[in-house]
């Protein structure tokens, strides 16, 4: 090659890219753009193995050999179905006499080749090499069913090409078997389900290679990887290959329009690039939807099909063997008219399938049996019950339907997998029409990590998985719950009302009206139905924002559900609502916190008694921590300040804890020091807890925002604080910190540093807050405002209290965000009695419960405007706030 060439081919390939960039733009369909880049590709492919092979003539290698050898393009390469920055897998296939002059092509073509900017895998083998791999490595025999001669021996390539599809065939069930498992685990990786909200349309399920999964067994199968000739030969149905079609040509345009955005190799959809595809490609959303949200729909309903025909023609290519089948029918029994079951599986007679497929009700009869008896239904059943439903005409529920698909919802069982496949099938949303609106909508967040409608049965999959846990609370209200059938749709349906400008919740509740009349429910159980869907959220509102330790919250609460019955059923939904959101949502922090509403909630209901009334567990250790204490020579002064220790302190710390921290309290302030930190590492958050007591016997103002500043002037990360104060002695807040400089741990001396960054900046309560950290984060590492299309929220609710105001704050997170917002609340003179923060993924919910300085709630409406414009400007960073002294103030 000559030293022009290398340079000539690198300007022919970003030449022909940014062309084809225009072309595609302009309306070049996917697969042409595939096939243009192919193209494309070949063109400098050859040109270097032209060059190639004439130094190797030049330097002596004989023709003859250099006749012999084929290059070979496979995996995507082969099939011509290239995005603009793909890698080219290249073979060259020799024989054995020509292994020497092949070594020697091969290292000159492979330098030639990325020297031309070309991005190669590349391997050089005999044809006994090629398939003897293959068949040891499933990758590679994967990436060898799609080889095409690109250039060379016809005849060495057709030799083994043949014997390879031969070979293969004859295999054909173990390499099945072991490209569908290799697929799993490469689903494990990437995401196994087809609805993550940043999913890899290559490898997550239901992606494109899903779609090269079904290929992969149409090879060994049949000897044939192209789609439309698996479909002739019966491989799919032909609404199964227009399904791989449509998608196909869907995400292969995706898939280039991500290269081409990122200028490399690109399959990841994450979400600013998700909104900007939407605006490019025309989504104008509806009433409650957003563009993006229109079209991530879009994606999911292609993957979904992907999914499920991949899935299909999976099961088909593993079907038992008749040795096999045959002993699961001379074990099996007849059980319900046209079914039988064996010690595996369930199925209908073949000679009633065909009738028995066109019954919705016999078909939700089969599930409602599968489930009872924890059965898989055998592939032949479930293939006829298949194709006859994606022909079926949607028709309104009839009352067998009804009561076939309750009984199946009355078991937990195999409930959640056979809710999917009747999902899959669209037989949920002709019982339930709103669950077709919700079919892959995506909620544009980081925090839910599934679309509407697969958030909602993962939700009873969590439910159902309660009852393998009998030893823990939830477990055995779930199991104590004798009709599970109302909670298993309410938590189906619960969130089948997001997609609209209206509360979800309020939407939810007609919605659930509405299933209640189609499925001829009870009066009792109609009206439980709808006030648990219009109330599924208030156990996560009660137990993270307010304080239990308030009889009016406990009251207020317990007057809305009314009874015990209620109280389980509504905290066992949150709970599973809460793990459906998505991996690590539902802590031990906020499952401490549901426990504690809930166990003053039933004590209320038993006995009556609110908070601060008689607790004999509580109270019983508060007696074990004044007798520790007695011997103090402080005891005077400390007893009074355990007699007021809250019972939420009380109920969230061993006895011993809190003796030590007293004791270490008291000794602090012996020597007139106002303000105390201790730190704890906690087990279960993976976080440090820092403990931070005041004494308020003179006035301090800005106590939270000083210390907030403080932890994020070092860089910590606040994952959760509570305020709570002891009398008119002592305030008392924890928080709890992750350490991103030492995620390991944080260092002895760095926590001492810490501590000493609080009491300084506590102690000089006229002095500027401690500056916040700057720090240097990667490109990418953060999300761009763009995508944080949700509104920010601040609320002042006067309702619930007559003596303070609640105020909620829902934001997007950031770094020294928590410290900005209570620097802003104290620079407006607000009196912070109390807080809790949670922060999950990228957004951070706060709830101070405040006064004015004079103590009372902050009632007028041009006051809480100017506090929310300051508190707007500091979530915003619009300005700089530093915090002056409060004559009255609490915190």
């Amino acid at each position: 090659m000559s030293d022009s060439l290398p340079a000539d081919c690198r300007r022919q390939l970003t030449a022909g890219r940014k062309k084809l960039e225009q072309r595609f733009r302009d309306g070049l369909p996917a697969v042409q753009t595939a096939s243009a880049m192919t193209q494309l590709y070949d063109d400098v492919v050859i040109r270097c193995w032209q060059s190639t092979l004439e130094r190797a003539a030049k330097e002596g290698i004989r023709q003859s050999h250099l006749n012999q050898l084929a290059l070979v393009a496979h995996g995507g390469y082969g099939r011509k179905d290239l995005s603009p920055h793909s890698d080219a897998d290249l073979m060259l296939l020799t024989r054995r006499a020509t292994t020497a002059a092949a070594a020697q092509v091969a290292t000159t073509l492979v330098r030639d080749l990325n020297d031309a900017g070309l991005d190669v895998g590349f391997s050089t083998r005999t044809a006994g090499e090629a398939r003897s791999l293959a068949w040891s490595d499933i990758r590679i025999y994967t990436t060898l069913t799609e080889s095409r001669l690109l250039v060379g021996s016809r005849d060495s390539f057709d030799r083994f090409f043949d014997r390879f599809r031969t070979s293969s065939r004859r295999r054909r069930h173990r390499l099945n078997d072991q490209a569908i498992d290799a697929r799993k685990v490469e689903r494990r990786k990437w995401g196994n389900t087809n609805y993550l909200l940043r999913p890899n349309v290559k490898r997550s399920r239901g992606g494109l290679r899903d779609i090269q999964l079904v290929r992969w067994l149409g090879f060994a199968n049949y000897g044939e990887t192209r789609l439309d000739k698996l479909y002739r030969f019966g491989a799919m149905s032909s609404d199964d290959y227009n399904v791989l079609r449509r998608a196909h040509l869907f995400m292969l345009r995706l898939r280039h329009e991500l290269h081409f955005r990122a200028g490399r190799c690109q399959d990841v959809l994450d979400r600013p690039t998700q909104l900007l595809i939407a605006s490019d490609w025309g989504y104008h959303g509806r009433t409650g939807v957003l563009p993006v949200e229109d079209f991530m729909q879009d994606y999911f309903d292609h993957t979904r099909g992907v999914r499920y025909v991949s899935a299909y023609v999976a099961d088909d290519s593993r079907a038992r063997s008749r040795v096999a089948m045959g002993t699961e029918f001379l074990m099996s029994h007849k059980l319900d008219g046209s079914i039988r079951m064996g010690p595996h599986h369930i199925w209908v007679r073949k000679s009633d399938l065909k009738r028995f497929s066109h019954s919705l009700p016999d078909v939700l009869r089969l599930m409602q049996l599968a489930n009872q008896h924890q059965r898989r239904i055998a592939h032949p059943t479930w293939q006829a019950i298949r194709e006859v439903m994606q022909e079926r005409t949607i028709t309104p529920p009839d009352k067998r339907s009804v009561e076939a698909f309750l009984a199946l919802l009355s078991r937990p069982g195999r409930l959640a997998p056979l809710l999917r496949r009747l999902h899959e099938l669209r037989i949920i949303e002709q019982l339930i029409p709103a669950m077709r609106r919700c079919r892959g909508l995506l909620q544009f967040n980081a925090y839910h990590k599934y679309t509407v409608d697969a958030h909602c049965i993962r939700a009873v999959e969590a439910a159902t998985e309660f009852s393998e846990e009998p030893a823990t609370p939830i477990g055995r209200r779930y199991r104590r719950l004798k009709d599970k059938t109302l909670l298993h749709l309410a938590l189906l349906i619960h969130d089948l009302g997001k997609g609209y400008e209206e509360d979800h919740s309020e939407v939810g509740r007609r919605i659930a009206i509405d299933v209640a009349e189609a499925f001829a429910l009870d009066a009792a159980s109609a009206d439980t139905l709808q006030w648990l869907i219009h109330k599924h959220l208030l156990v996560n509102e009660v137990a993270f924002r307010h304080d239990l330790n308030d009889a009016d919250v406990v009251h207020k609460f317990a007057a809305e559900v009314g009874s015990i019955g209620r109280l389980e059923l509504l905290v066992v939904h949150a709970v599973a609502d809460l793990i459906a959101v998505g991996p690590d949502v539902l802590t031990d922090w906020k499952m401490g916190l549901i426990e504690d509403l809930y166990l003053r909630t039933r004590r209320y209901f038993e006995t009556g008694n609110l908070p601060g009334d008689h607790e004999p567990e509580l109270d019983a250790k508060r007696e074990q921590i004044i007798e520790a204490l007695s011997d103090h020579s402080d005891a005077e002064s400390m007893i009074p300040i355990v007699q007021q220790l809250p019972y939420s302190l009380l109920r969230r710390h061993e006895a011993r804890d809190l003796i030590g921290e007293l004791r270490s309290v008291a000794n602090w302030f012996d020597d007139d020091r106002t303000c105390f930190c201790s730190t704890l590492q906690s087990d279960d958050l993976m976080a440090t807890r820092i403990t931070v007591v005041v004494r308020l016997d003179r006035p301090r103002v800005g106590v939270f925002a000083r210390i907030t500043a403080a932890l994020a002037s070092l860089g910590f990360t606040i994952r959760r604080a509570n305020i709570e104060s002891i009398g008119t002695a002592l305030l008392w807040d924890n928080f709890w910190i992750e350490d991103p400089d030492h995620p390991e741990g944080t260092p002895p001396e760095r926590i001492n540093r810490l501590r000493q960054r609080i009491l300084d900046a506590i102690n000089n309560i006229d002095g500027d807050l401690p500056k916040p950290r700057r720090t240097w984060v990667a490109h990418g590492a953060v999300e761009p405002d763009s995508v944080r299309v949700l509104p920010t929220k601040i609320v002042f609710d006067n309702d619930t209290f007559d003596h303070q105001t609640i105020l909620s704050v829902f934001t997007y997170d950031r770094q020294g965000m928590l410290s900005d917002i209570a620097a802003a609340i104290s620079q407006m003179d607000v009196s912070i009695l109390f807080a809790k923060i949670d922060t999950h993924l990228d957004h951070i919910a706060e709830v101070f419960y405040v006064t004015e300085n004079d103590q009372t709630p902050i009632l007028d409406l041009d006051r809480q405007h100017a506090i929310r414009e300051a508190m707007m400007a500091a979530i915003e960073q619009r300005s700089s706030i530093t915090v002056a002294g409060n004559a009255n103030g609490v915190n």
